[in-house]
């Protein structure tokens, strides 16, 4: 019997030295290629769309990218090159849509056979607020979605969505119930941090490193985190796309290890070669301290979000990373991965 969802429990801090990397690597699912199938993506511009459309294209899917903003020919945003894609194969068919605003997603779904939900913000400063973005915007792409017959809803939340988390994992897991209530057979992915180039992580961390004389350190930065990078991601997508057998299931996907954010930081020095000495701040101060620097337009280590995300540690429970056993994959050592593109910047 195949494993049932996994658990929407709260969330229980693991170890930080647990390292799951030295693991004996599964063998992997034997996915052959899937008849091309039309794939709605949603939040296409993004750190992981830009990833997952050449994954899609190179398989021969037809992809229709959805975006707040119209595309460009040749805008780079529009034709990623993360992965190379076969010549002569299909290009991105570009739509232009606001998920909060039902009207504008009349035909956004039709003629296709599954939407991949990418679209969110771990911060709404401006416009809509999370609420809108990922509440309203899921149930509203969720009515395309059924009005078009679409076979599979795919939807990307993450690792520690909660009703009792702050705005961001709180309104993911109303996302989520909006996708378990629908009539759509659907797939709930919750990665924990997801890394790699021109992401939210990382880059926040380099950028810091290269900036101040210091690194401002929530407390002693030994929670525990269990990065992703993002083409193990994309890869388990791509599967969630194409494997009839996976059908109305939640699964947490993670790295190998379950490493510690000062030991992150120091990986990261060292592949730029600026190490920098560590500036605890305690928790009462890090946020006020954080809503400042951005209003200074000062680099800061973070926003609300992604200091939830640190105050409670990014790592599956248990050891039951689907990653593995659901989609066969060996999940990259952050280490190794980060190296590829860190230490050519």
């Amino acid at each position: 019997m195949a494993p049932g969802p996994v658990p929407r429990s709260g969330r229980e801090r693991r170890g930080a030295s647990e390292d799951l990397a030295t693991e004996p690597r599964p063998e992997p699912v034997g996915v052959e290629p899937a008849p091309p199938l039309r794939v709605l993506v949603t939040g296409a511009r993004g750190f992981i769309g830009g990833h997952l459309l050449p994954r899609l294209l190179s398989r021969g899917h037809r992809v229709r990218a959805v975006s707040r903003r119209a595309g460009v020919p040749g805008d780079r945003a529009a034709r990623p090159t993360v992965v190379a894609v076969p010549a002569g194969g299909p290009a991105v068919e570009w739509r232009t849509a606001d998920l909060t605003e039902r009207r504008t997603l009349e035909g956004v779904a039709e003629g296709c056979d599954v939407v991949v939900h990418l679209a969110g913000r771990f911060e709404a400063r401006t416009g809509p607020g999370l609420g809108r973005i990922h509440g309203t915007g899921t149930r509203n792409l969720l009515w395309a979605a059924g009005r078009a017959g679409v076979d599979r809803f795919v939807f990307v939340s993450a690792v520690g969505a909660s009703p009792d988390g702050g705005a961001y994992f709180r309104t993911k897991f109303e996302a989520e119930d909006a996708v378990m209530a629908s009539g759509v057979d659907w797939i709930i992915l919750r990665p924990t941090i997801v890394y790699g180039p021109g992401d939210h992580f990382t880059t926040a961390v380099v950028r810091l490193l290269r900036t101040l004389p210091v690194f401002p350190m929530l407390g002693d930065g030994t929670f525990p985190l269990q990065p992703l990078a993002v083409e193990d991601l994309g890869d388990a997508l791509v599967q969630t796309v194409e494997r009839p057998d996976l059908s109305r299931r939640c699964l947490e996907v993670g790295g190998p290890e379950r490493l510690s954010f000062v030991r992150i930081v120091r990986i990261v020095a060292e592949k730029i070669g600026r190490h920098r000495p560590v500036l605890p701040l305690p928790e009462w101060i890090a946020g006020p301290a954080s809503r400042v620097s951005e209003r200074l337009g000062v680099p800061t280590p973070f926003g609300s979000a992604q200091l939830d995300v640190l105050r409670w540690g990014s790592v599956i429970e248990g050891d039951r990373n689907a990653l593995r056993e659901v989609f066969r994959l060996k999940p990259l050592p952050f280490e190794d991965a980060v190296s590829d593109y860190l230490e050519a910047t």
